[in-house]
């Protein structure tokens, strides 16, 4: 196979010559949701719209400039041209207007300077409506409670056969309106009718609700809408139920009651009162003050009542008595019920205290805290405040501008250190960040605290230069920058980074301030991955104590080549290492797949100590012939707690140079905490993979049936899912005496079920019906005989099926599986048979492959299998066991169900909860030394039951009823062995 790739890029250099490939150049991606849009029926005349969402998924830039349908009854209001970079996207609106009755095609072009064009298709049909009705709102106004206000809307049927009027009425306050049919639910031809609709409040404040008329089958409704305000003696006092959400202990919460005075007379105002308030949570924030104890007519007063949980779960509802009567009346004012939840916030600034330590005099130390959303919609971070207790100086390093907050995403706010000349004391002092998601306002402390100390100018020693040498396009080079303090006393250091202007093939992450010791060092590690051929070159830069050298600066230079010689790998990282576990080796290679002999003229090892060394194979200078691999042995042994690094350089005779780094930490007692984030609103892939023989037919039945019971953890969660179903049949059955729906006769050959398209292939929480769509696309037959599930799943998910909506092997359109995986979703595996499985690979394989779909994430697959029990006593309907599902499942941490099970609800109901529940299990990065020191917390809370360590997958594994919630963070500390 190596072969065939060195002789393919061979023809490939020559084809191309030197011309770099496109292919190394940052592409755009241009991607529409849905990939085709299909408005379906439509009435004439009437406007239908649809959004579009498009999506840029590469990693350059592409604008947008408009929108082009190529026919008339499809239009796109204009639009500002944007910009989407890397993984934006947009919605855009698209409007469907048909003359006629009849389908409409064509498509509409997005013109943009994308890639990929920007052409999207466009379904839709013309029906004649049988009921016309005038799209205009019906507003009733302000109506005091215990009178009805009517309105008017007139239908129409302009056909000539008598037509049904079919009206309802929906919305969160339907109950407050009424619509009338009159004697008889059928319009005649040609008849108009006036439907009376009436408004009866019965709570104060504002209702809405819609009226829907059905104008033709398959249309949408025309739909109505209808508001009215319910008000006691023309006052609106809204909203009269203040739901403050979950707030997290410890946080507040505040939202706002607005009286307002619609009537013509004054209303006597006395403020407010807390009436109710279990647990003391509840406090009103602000009482306006009102000139003379009146509210004038059209006069508005605000009331902030704030919400303080002190306990998990919900708080007892409290209710605010607003203090507003018409003049002589001794009637008691309008209530305002009061609801909120204590629990964990979606919102959480890490860390909870920022320690600075040890800062010199005249100098300043910087460090950053970080918000992070883990709601389901965005936040507003702002009003930064930082107070000083006592001390120097703790300043933004930033503007103190609001900042946006995705959801899933975090921001950071940068704080700067600066200690006061002759205080010796520690400083402290505090950030507060306040957040808004949504009506809730919280706000999160930060505790910060540093030190100041004079020092002594530092001496210390840097190179002035870090050359990578040749490094392959595509390919990254490690190499560490060491600052060592060379003198007798301690040295201080502010920072060390990339210095701003450094050409972007160069990344590091900054070394923060801290003291070096006598002979201690520090390092920066810059990494060099060249995106092109050609010279690129860099900025570090420190800050150190000195006078006049506080501000050393070092020369990054490294060139991107498109070579034949090669080192692999590129970055040796030893990792975490104690020190008292002895050495760790690993090997490279020094390839040379040039057409002739490469002449290496020496080999060397540069580093500031002896931890690393480096035992050839071979003596150089040497003659390397074609396809020559020379293995060479690397040794790290730390001497003392920190990073080390290394340069091992290869220099050929003519004078180029290729470079390998060599990376390690010591540490005399090791220790590795892993920290995961639970998501907060997932998404699902699910794959069926049903067996299509001739025993399966009553199995596919109640796999439709129980369609509710599977997405129940779907539901709970919220889950975004995508959905679809196909056989184990890979072959078209031969025929006989049974015939397999879906227009592949059964070797639907891993694409979805059905082929044809005669329903939805892939089910999303969207989709029209969904439990009978996918009830028929589970009766995929029992035509077939040779059930091969894990190769089915294979070519399902892999190509040419797997991007593409068609497959070009086949003579039908669109069969192909594009859309269906998303990187960013987990991957659920299901297969349904009562047969072996007899695929062509090993089950390693499989496991494997599906695995490398999800980029090696255990916690983004979910394989699992409801076939034969290996106890096939339990389960006598069953032909074989299905030992090969049983090993993949089971290897993955799937869940197992029999085909004969008695509860087909129940089994589903554990299939949904492995799908779409929370994650249950952790992988861990290294294998812990002592597994009875395992610290597991959650949201920083320790947790020591519910969840156990399994050695054979090195994870941690939750219980199902003790998983954590989506939204938190999870955190596995464990001491490090000698492995």
């Amino acid at each position: 196979m190596r072969r065939l790739y060195w002789v393919a890029w061979v023809a490939w250099v020559l084809v191309l010559g030197c011309e770099p490939p496109s292919s190394q150049r940052a592409r755009s991606a241009f991607v529409v949701n849905p990939e085709a849009i299909d408005f379906g029926a439509a009435a004439v005349g009437r406007t239908k719209s649809l959004k579009l969402r498009v999506t840029n998924g590469g990693r350059a830039s592409y604008r947008v400039e408009g929108a082009v349908s190529s026919i008339p009854n499809v239009t796109v209001p204009s639009f500002e041209p944007f910009i989407l970079s890397g993984g934006g996207e947009r919605e855009i609106e698209v409007l469907f207007k048909p003359d006629v009755e009849g389908p409409v095609q064509g498509s509409l072009e997005l013109i943009t300077d994308a890639d990929s064009r920007g052409d999207v298709p466009v379904l839709g049909r013309g029906v004649k409506a049988f009921v016309e009705v005038p799209e205009t709102e019906l507003d009733f106004g302000n109506v005091a409670m215990g009178l009805v206000e009517m309105r008017q809307v007139t239908v129409r049927n302009p056909s000539d056969v008598e037509s049904p009027l079919e009206l309802s009425l929906q919305g969160t306050d339907a109950d407050q309106f009424t619509a009338e049919r009159g004697e008889t639910e059928m319009l005649a031809p040609g008849e108009s009718r006036v439907v009376s609709v009436a408004f009866a409040p019965k709570r104060l404040g504002s209702a809405s609700a819609e009226l829907r008329v059905a104008v033709c089958e398959g249309c949408e409704p025309a739909v109505v809408p209808l508001r009215g305000t319910g008000v006691a003696s023309k006052l609106e006092v809204t909203p009269l139920r203040l739901d403050f959400g979950r707030v997290a202990l410890g946080a507040s919460a505040e939202q706002s009651i607005t009286v307002r005075n619609q009537g013509n007379l004054p209303l006597r105002w006395s403020g407010v009162e807390l009436q109710d308030n279990p647990g003391g949570v509840y406090r009103v924030v602000s009482t306006p003050v009102v000139s003379g104890g009146t509210l004038e007519p059209g006069a508005v007063v605000e009331v902030r009542v704030a919400f303080l949980p002190t306990a998990l779960g919900k708080a007892g509802e409290g209710r605010v008595e607003v203090g507003v009567h018409e003049q002589g009346s001794s009637a008691p004012g309008p209530k305002v019920s009061l609801v909120g939840e204590g629990g964990t916030s979606c919102v959480s600034v890490l860390p909870r205290e920022l320690d600075f330590g040890v800062v010199a005099e005249g100098m300043t130390a910087t460090r950053s805290v970080e918000v992070v959303n883990r709601c389901r919609d965005s936040v507003l971070v702002n009003n930064l405040r930082l107070d000083t207790a006592q001390g120097g100086y703790f300043t933004l390093a930033q503007a103190p501008a609001s900042m946006t907050v995705p959801a899933g995403q975090s921001a950071y706010v940068g704080i700067t250190f600066s200690p006061r000349t002759g205080t010796a004391r520690a400083s402290t002092g505090q950030l507060a960040v306040t957040v808004r998601s949504g009506g809730t306002l919280s706000t999160e402390a930060v505790s910060l605290k540093g030190t100041g100390r004079v020092f002594q100018p530092c001496q210390f020693q840097l190179p002035e230069h870090l050359s990578f040498g040749k490094v392959p396009v595509g390919a990254e080079v490690s190499m560490g920058l060491v600052l060592r303090n060379t003198g007798t006393q301690p040295c201080y250091l502010a920072s060390m980074q990339l210095a701003a202007g450094s050409a972007p093939s160069f990344t590091s992450r900054t070394v923060r301030n801290g003291v070096l010791l006598p002979g201690a060092k520090t390092t920066l590690v810059v990494r060099f991955k060249p995106d092109a051929e050609g010279p690129f070159e860099g900025l570090a830069e420190a800050w150190v104590n000195h006078p006049t050298q506080g501000h050393p600066l070092v020369a990054l230079s490294g060139e991107g080549v498109r070579g034949c010689f090669a080192v692999q790998p590129t970055t040796v990282d030893f990792g975490l290492t104690k020190l008292a576990c002895g050495p760790r080796t690993r090997e490279l290679l020094a390839i040379n797949d040039c057409v002739g002999p490469v002449q290496v003229a020496g080999m060397a090892l540069e580093q500031t100590g002896t931890e690393f060394q480096v035992a050839p194979g071979t003596a150089f200078p040497s003659q390397l012939a074609p396809g020559a691999r020379v293995r060479l042995t690397a040794r790290y042994e730390p001497v003392d707690d920190g990073l080390d690094a290394a340069a091992l350089r290869f220099r050929l005779e003519d004078g180029s140079e290729y470079t390998a780094g060599l990376l390690g930490k010591g540490a005399t007692k090791a220790e590795q905490t892993d920290r995961f984030l639970q998501e907060s609103k997932a998404k699902v892939d699910v794959l069926f993979v049903v067996d299509n023989s001739g025993s399966m037919m009553e199995e596919q039945q109640s796999l439709g049936q129980n369609f509710a019971a599977f997405l129940s953890a779907a539901t709970a969660s919220s889950v975004d899912y995508r959905i679809g179903v196909t056989t184990t049949g890979l072959d078209s059955s031969p025929g006989g005496w049974s015939e397999c729906p879906g227009g592949a006769q059964g070797g639907e050959n891993g694409r979805l079920f059905p082929v044809d398209n005669s329903r939805p292939r892939i089910i999303t929480p969207s989709t029209a019906n969904a439990a009978g769509v996918f009830a028929d696309n589970t009766k995929v037959g029992v035509c077939h005989w040779n059930e091969q599930g894990l190769d089915a799943a294979h070519r399902a998910l892999s190509d040419p099926l797997l991007y593409n909506q068609d497959d070009t092997r086949t003579q039908q359109p669109n069969d192909g599986n594009g859309g269906f995986l998303r990187q960013d979703a987990k991957l659920a595996i299901i297969f349904l048979s009562d047969e072996e499985d007899f695929s062509a690979q090993p089950v390693s394989f499989y496991e494997t492959y599906f695995l490398a779909l999800k980029g090696n994430d255990k916690t983004k697959l979910s394989i699992n299998a409801i076939v034969g029990p290996m106890d096939l006593a339990t389960c006598p309907t069953s032909s074989s066991s299905g030992s090969r599902y049983i090993q993949l499942a089971q290897a993955t941490g799937g869940v197992v169900e029999s085909i004969c099970t008695p509860n087909w609800a129940a089994s589903l109901e554990k299939l949904s909860n492995s799908a779409f529940g929370p994650n249950r299990k952790f992988p861990l990065t290294q294998v812990p030394a002592d597994t009875a020191r395992i610290v597991v917390t959650v949201d920083g809370v320790p947790v020591t039951t519910g969840w156990e360590y399994d050695a054979a997958t090195n994870s941690v594994i939750f219980e199902r009823a003790t998983a954590p919630a989506p939204g938190t963070w999870v955190e596995v500390t464990y001491p490090l062995g000698c492995n």
